[in-house]
């Protein structure tokens, strides 16, 4: 499951969904972040939200391996909000 954050919603982006798609057994969660210029990408799912958690800097990729493959996504050229705080 892929999300990029919109400020009214941060929250359920966060905090809700997160929740939400780990009981659901959602294998892997990327949030793409241009307001903070970052990804964070969760793994690991269980009844109360996901195990794993990386913060991933724009800039750097974003490598995910899933059942049909690994899936890479470069951040160096995603869209940055000008007042992004890292």
């Amino acid at each position: 499951m892929v999300e990029v954050v919109d400020p009214p919603t941060a929250t359920d982006d966060y905090e809700i969904k997160d929740k939400a798609y780990a009981r659901r057994g959602i294998p892997h969660y990327l949030v793409f972040d241009p307001y903070k210029a970052h990804c964070v990408t969760m793994w690991n799912p269980g009844p109360d939200g996901y195990r794993g958690r990386d913060v991933i800097p724009y800039g750097d990729a974003v490598v995910v391996e899933t059942g049909l493959g690994k899936l890479t996504v470069d951040t160096s050229a995603l869209p940055v909000d000008p007042g992004a705080v890292s």
